[in-house]
């Protein structure tokens, strides 16, 4: 009952904010919004934003102290351009409404449909190959765009397909999140209790059973039927990779996980450890000499870095019949190995220490296949493609760091 009451209520405010969204005038203000609120697509949007964009930028949150917060700890908002708005206030939503350009990672006031004359670009905060990411059981989309960027042609399709996405919609330009990969070696990691002096692996699980939040319920993304004890196969990788290879592992779990994700041997470090220490959580990535994951996206990015990844895929058979892939051949196409044993592990292990040699052909093999972009300056590139398409009653300002629009 609670989950329909959920969908009702969902349904009615799409309703409501979309004919606010038709019948209000367009301003000249740019609206970001990213979850949780120092997601790192919504940050460096607001950095490249703060120096280019000619009108005011609104980044609404649901903590406004908390975002000044994270402006000041990543210095991107040096010149004080942006303006904090609570997420859930009527002038949240006004500016919302009426803003030309609005961006966002999980959508905003319910997640309404488009209207002529004002553009809405969903950043999403992954684009890997989770079934259903954008619709629903049905089929319908379940947030709606103009633009949708990606980081891959082929799963960026796959996502455009499901969402309805209007044709040239599609922007692969990489995330942005990625522009913080520049900016990893100046982090404050030992405030997170990482020492710089031991390489480290990064453990990045996605969740199985989701906490839900807002007017959303949670769910499980795995099948009933037998579990695997995903935690009990990290465990005993977390020891082999410390007591023979000397390898430290970082924990770092998703927001949203229903689950703990603490591994004794392993340093957690969650959203708020993050953010008292003044990290972004690309800087962190950016600092793993070796990437742990499953069927997260995480992994699309750090190809950027060209390093080892591993996955950690137990479950394998429960996720594929609950939430499953799509594509549905997703995982013949990783960049990596399975964990599935001792073997697997020690692997994956010597691959770190030798700088990835072993899986570089690899990890470019599967590059090419599903047509992955990287580069520096993600998030500039996206204001440059939104210029070209005349989105902006104003024309955005060249780079400060170049001064030529659209430089790297």
């Amino acid at each position: 009952m609670n989950a329909r009451l959920s969908k009702i209520a969902r349904r009615l405010q799409r309703m409501i904010v979309r004919g606010v969204m038709a019948v209000t005038p367009k301003r000249p203000h740019l609206v970001i919004n990213g979850f949780p609120v120092d997601e790192g697509n919504a940050v460096e949007m607001l950095r490249a934003s703060a120096e280019r964009y000619p009108g005011t930028v609104y980044w609404l949150v649901p903590d406004v102290e908390e975002a000044y917060g994270v402006l000041e700890a990543s210095g991107a908002d040096p010149e004080r351009r942006v303006e904090v708005v609570p997420h859930r206030s009527l002038t949240g939503l006004w500016r919302f409404a009426t803003a030309e350009v609005s961006m966002f990672t999980h959508g905003l006031f319910g997640n309404p449909g488009r209207v002529p004359r004002k553009t809405m670009v969903n950043l999403w905060h992954g684009g890997g190959f989770k079934g259903n990411i954008m619709s629903d059981e049905r089929g319908r989309p379940t947030i709606s765009s103009d633009y949708l960027v990606a980081s891959t042609q082929k799963y960026g399709a796959a996502r455009a397909r499901e969402c309805r996405l209007p044709a040239g919609g599609l922007l692969v330009t990489g995330n942005p999140r990625i522009d913080q990969f520049a900016r990893s070696e100046s982090a404050a990691l030992d405030r997170l209790g990482i020492d710089r002096a031991r390489p480290f692996v990064l453990w990045m699980p996605t969740f199985r059973r989701n906490k839900g939040r807002g007017l959303t319920a949670g769910w499980s993304d795995v099948a009933d039927g037998p579990t695997v004890d995903v935690n009990a196969v990290m465990a005993g990788c977390v020891e082999l990779l410390a007591r023979e290879y000397g390898l430290a592992v970082v924990v770092k779990p998703h927001p949203q996980d229903g689950e703990s994700r603490s591994i004794p041997g392993a340093v957690v470090v969650t959203n708020e450890r993050l953010r008292e220490a003044g990290v972004q959580l690309y800087e962190l990535i950016g600092e793993a000499s070796g990437l742990l994951t499953d069927y997260s996206s995480v992994w699309i990015d750090y190809l950027a870095l060209d390093r080892p990844i591993a996955f950690v895929v137990p479950d394998e058979a429960g996720y594929a019949a609950g939430r499953g892939f799509d594509p549905p051949d997703a995982l013949d196409w990783l960049p990596g190995p399975k964990i599935t044993d001792e073997t697997a592990v020690r692997a994956f292990a010597e691959d770190v220490l030798a700088g990835g040699r072993a899986s570089a052909d690899r990890r470019r093999e599967v590059a090419r296949e599903i047509g992955h972009v990287g580069g520096p300056g993600v998030a500039h590139r996206i204001l440059d493609e939104l210029q070209a398409r005349g989105v902006f009653a104003r024309p955005i300002r060249p780079r400060a760091s170049t001064g030529v629009v659209g430089g790297s």
